[in-house]
This record gives C-alpha cells, structure tokens and sequence, in this order.
C-alpha cells in the first residue's frame, strides 16, 4: 500500500502524542516499584505495547486503558522457568529488557523480528557480562537472539563505549539500583547526552538519585529503591518535529499543544535549529508555536538529536545551497542505514547528496515528487511527508510504518490541511508477441521491484493440468481462449504484481478490459527478425494460423493483432536495440511516468 500526499494551505492547532521514550522507560522502572504504578498519557504504538507485551510475559501484570496504564506487578512476581521475550522491532525494549532480565528468575530468550535483530547489542551485553551476567549469543555474535540465564548481577564498576547508542547505557542505569553501588565510565565520546538526560530525570521522578560527572562517569549510590504511585508521560518533541518542519517549509503558523517549553528530550534542539534558520519561535505554557520563514543551508551537528537528521535532510532539500550535517554516525546502527536510505530517496526527487562515515552533505536546489521507500522504519515515512506538505505529486511506500511510535500522524496530518488518500499499487502486465522477451523482462521486474510475478499461460496450464499443445490438440483453440478470459477475469482483482500475459490475450476486448481494471499495460514491440531469432525451433506453441512456416505465421499474427496491441497498450517499448536489462529500465521510468 501507499499514500498520495496533496499540500495545501497549512494551519491550525495539534496535540503532540505522548512520548514513546518517556512511556518505555517508565514502563520498565514501574516494573521495579513493589507498589502498583499509575502511568498516566502514555503513548500506545508498536514499541510501547511491545515493552508492555514483555512485561506480562514474565508474568507481571499490566492493565491497559484509553488513558492510563497500571502496571500492578513487579519483577518479584516472576517465576523461575523459561521465558519468550520478543520485542516486535523495537530498540528500546530490547536493551532495556535484556538488562533486566538478567535481574529476573529463569531462563530468558530476549528476541525480536529480523529488522531488529540486525542491529547490533555487543555492547550492552559486554557490560553486563563485566556485572556477572551469564548471555549467550544463539545466533550471530555480537547480535540477538540471546539467551540469559543469570539472575543476578554484582555492585562494581563498568565501562562502556559511549559511541554506539546511549540505550546501551541508559539499561544498565535503570537496573543499577536493584544491584549496589554501580559506577559507569564511559570509553569516548558520549552520543545522544539528551536520552541520557531522559533516563536520569525519570529515575529521580522514580526516587532515584544519580551523579552525572561530564557523561563522562555516571554513579548509582547503593541503598536506593524506585518508589512512586504515579508517573505523567510527557508529549512527543520527536514526534511534534515533523510538524515544526511543515510550518518552516511551508512559511505557515502552527501550534503544537502537549509540548514541554523545558523538556529534556533531544528533539528541542530542532527548534533550536529551526530558529538559527530565521523561524520564530514561540513558547507558552505546555505548548510551542512556530511561525515558518522558509529554510536556507545551514552546518550542523546532530549527533544529539539524531532522530531529525532525516527531517533536515529533507528541508535541505528545498534550500537554495549546501547543507552539511555532521554527527550521523548512529544512524547507520537503526532501523535501517537510514543515511543510506535518505541518500536513496532524495537522489530520486533530483537532489545531489555525499556521505562518509559521519558526515551527510545535501545539495539543495529544487526537488522534484517521488515515490517514496520506507525502508520498514517509521522516520522515513515522516520525514519526506515533510516535503509532500510543500512538493505536488509525493507518494509515500507502506504509509503504516509510523505506527511505531506516531500510529495518528496521517489523521494529524489531515487536520492540518494537506490531505492524504490511499493508492493501491496497479499490476504491471506485459503485452505482445511471442519472443517479444515479456517473460524474461516480467522476471527481471519483479526482482528489481520486490514484487510477484505471474505468467498467465503457466496459470491456465496448472489449472487445466496440460500443457498448451496438449489443450489444443484435445480441446481446441476456443476452449484455450475462453480458460485464458477466466484467468484474466481473476487477475482483474489483484495488485501489485507483474504480470505476463500470452501473445493473445488482446484478441478478446473483455480480456484488456479485466487487465486494465487494476493494471498498466506495456507492449514490448519487436521486429519480425527479432522475433523469428528469439522463437527459433521452439515447439511448445502449436501453430495458430494455417501458415506453413514461423515466418509466414507471425507476419500473419501481427497484421492481425499490431492495432489490437496498440489500442491496448498504456506504454510502448521497442525491445529489439535493447538488452533485457535496458528493456527493464526503460519500464522503470514509463512507470514512474505512470505514477504507480
């Protein structure tokens, strides 16, 4: 599925989501209190209902309401026995599960789906191997799934490199108290200070105390324990930056409500940004306005606010001039390489870019819409809806990514004037002669795009349970056309495929009327030279005319059939100058004409 996306006039007033960073940590040190715990305006997505699925599968009981979550039990209710802990695609469960589990009973396989057991854990499993823990890699090293089978960790001291994710830091932080005195020191530069920032602001709403010495050296004096009844989610700055850009791109006014003047979240350092860009920028009690100047080139560090590294990139792509973004490091280590992936998707609105291992620079000029890939992750999708708030014609791949942490950004979206409507993705299907090259090229395509491919004569071959020859002989070349008008008739329901349709599909209008329904239709056109090399002797096809030789039959065929193919035909394709990979090209870009 896909989305188009129609800009118009921005405007209005929106409510920021609660924050899914502020919701997983405190449903994790809730699981620490011994007292029932009231989280009060969490953000239900896919990471915090998958952190909360963990937790009820160790046994600890959470209730789920519209507008709260309890969660009533604690790690003294798990029993000693094996446990199954997935963790869906989310970062932050992951880490900060496989940290406590090693505090917990049993035996814990810690998991999630193969996007997330991608990303690396090396680190976080290192150290909690330098405080006892027993871990062990059941798949590839240095990546889950993993099992742990300690229960306990030791006080003491633990070092960790500072340079990969600062989640790795933050799970050992939260579990620190339930085990002594603990002391962190960090092995080079600390990235993404603000979520360590985060993680202690919501341990000492929890009652916990912690020494930050320059993100340098953290200490956890012993003695502490987690205790509160309740614990208020703040609003979303991640997910409110999205709509900060709009109004920037677009030169309007919004309001975000349920947004914290003072929070601690890295994303606050984008409106900061945004501001230096010439945006104003207003703060009022729980809520933050902007009103949008335009976006120029800028030179920037954001190794602390990396989740809108993608977001600017996207702006930079309107400036008139070079954007040079540094601190990008992290984002190779997410979802996906998202550097690579934003490179990929701004090259196809015509925008230049280059990268290195920390660096991201963006020729900005004047982008034109594409069709937009999303590689699974959820910023992807939010960050290029930026650019479809200004640019006419942007489409967005499998739009429901976002509900990993933002489930109603296309709703809000919608509220604040640029409209979105759902495509359905239309099936390719490949017209013309036999030896035209439309099963090779339909094979190539689907490879190339990911997509199925369907051969229409192996179709009615499989239903019938004989070959084509075998058909004819028995049945008849009506009986073949009409089993032929059947499957086309069946195709008219699917999408997303590529499709080879036989030589004669076209003979029979109701047939190009059923593959037209969700379908683009292209005739690969060939000479009668190119045709006759391509079938040389081949006998799989009984003769379809009274013609004596192969010759004789295609120049009948193609008087026959030439304008029935071209009324036919959405495109056109001369294949016999083209190799099969130029042949596939070409599709490629009639397709991106098509809009499909």
């Amino acid at each position: 599925m896909n989305i188009h996306i129609k800009p118009s006039k921005v405007s209005g007033i929106i409510t920021a989501p609660a924050s899914k960073s502020y919701t997983n940590r405190a449903l994790v040190l809730a699981a620490l209190v011994k007292n029932s715990v009231t989280i009060k305006n969490p953000l239900f997505s896919d990471d915090t209902k998958a952190m909360a699925a963990c937790l009820m599968q160790l046994g600890i009981e959470v209730s789920i309401h519209h507008d709260r979550i309890e969660v009533k039990g604690s790690i003294d209710d798990i029993e000693e026995k094996e446990y199954q802990l997935n963790a869906d695609l989310s970062g932050t469960t992951i880490r900060f599960l496989l940290a406590l589990s090693c505090l917990v009973p049993g035996t814990k396989i810690v998991s999630g789906k193969k996007g997330l057991n991608k990303r690396p854990i090396k680190d976080l499993v290192d150290a909690l191997s330098q405080l006892g823990a027993k871990i062990e890699y059941l798949d590839k090293e240095g990546y889950p799934p993993v099992r742990v089978s300690s229960s306990k960790l030791s006080p003491g001291t633990v070092k960790m490199n500072g340079t990969v994710s600062s989640q790795y830091i933050s799970a050992i932080l939260m579990i620190a108290p339930l085990i002594g005195e603990i002391t962190v020191e960090v092995i080079g530069d600390q990235i993404s200070k603000p979520y360590i920032d985060m993680t202690i602001d919501t341990m000492k709403q929890f009652g916990i105390t912690i020494s930050n010495k320059d993100y340098k050296r953290y200490t956890i004096p012993g003695d502490q324990k987690y205790n509160t009844n309740q614990y208020l989610v703040e609003g979303d700055v991640s997910s409110a930056s999205y709509f900060f850009a709009i109004a920037a791109l677009t030169k309007s006014i919004l309001t975000v409500k349920n947004v914290k003047p003072n929070s601690m979240q890295a994303d606050m350092r984008f409106l900061k940004i945004l501001k230096d860009l010439g945006n104003k920028i207003t703060y009022k009690k729980g809520q933050v306005t902007i009103t949008g100047k335009g976006i120029k080139p800028v030179s920037v560090d954001m190794q602390d606010c990396p989740d809108q590294i993608q977001t600017l990139g996207v702006l930079a792509a309107f400036a008139d001039g070079i954007t040079k973004i540094t601190g990008i490091q992290s984002l190779r280590l997410k979802e996906t390489d998202r550097v690579i992936a934003l490179e990929r998707e701004l090259n196809k609105m015509g925008i230049k870019t280059s990268s290195s291992r920390d660096t991201l620079v963006i020729h900005g000029g004047k982008p034109k819409p594409a069709r937009i890939d999303t590689y699974g992750d959820h910023r992807m999708a939010m960050s290029f809806a930026v650019a479809a708030a200004l640019l006419s014609g942007m489409e967005i791949n499998d739009p429901d990514v976002v509900g990993k942490t933002f489930p109603d950004f296309w709703k809000i979206l919608n509220a604040i004037g640029i409209k979105t409507e759902q495509a359905i993705d239309k099936n390719v299907v490949l017209i013309g002669m036999r030896g035209s090259g439309k099963t090779t090229i339909a094979k190539l395509l689907a490879q190339k795009l990911n997509k199925e491919y369907l051969e229409l004569d192996d179709v009615v071959v499989e239903k019938i349970g004989m070959s084509i020859p075998e058909i004819v002989e028995e049945h008849g070349w009506n009986f073949f056309r009409d089993r032929e008008s059947e499957i086309a008739d069946e195709v008219s329901n699917y999408h997303d495929k590529i499709i080879s349709a036989g030589g004669g599909i076209v003979t029979r209008a109701k047939n190009v009327e059923a593959l037209k329904k969700n379908g683009v239709l292209i005739l690969l056109k060939a000479s009668i030279e190119t045709l006759l090399r391509r079938i040389g002797n081949d006998q799989n096809r009984p003769f379809l005319t009274t013609k004596k030789t192969r010759r004789e039959e295609i120049e009948e065929l193609l008087k026959q059939r030439k304008k029935l193919y071209e009324l036919a035909a959405d495109e056109a394709i001369d294949t016999d100058k083209l190799d099969a990979q130029a042949v596939v090209n070409t599709i490629l870009l009639k397709l991106e004409g098509q809009r499909i």
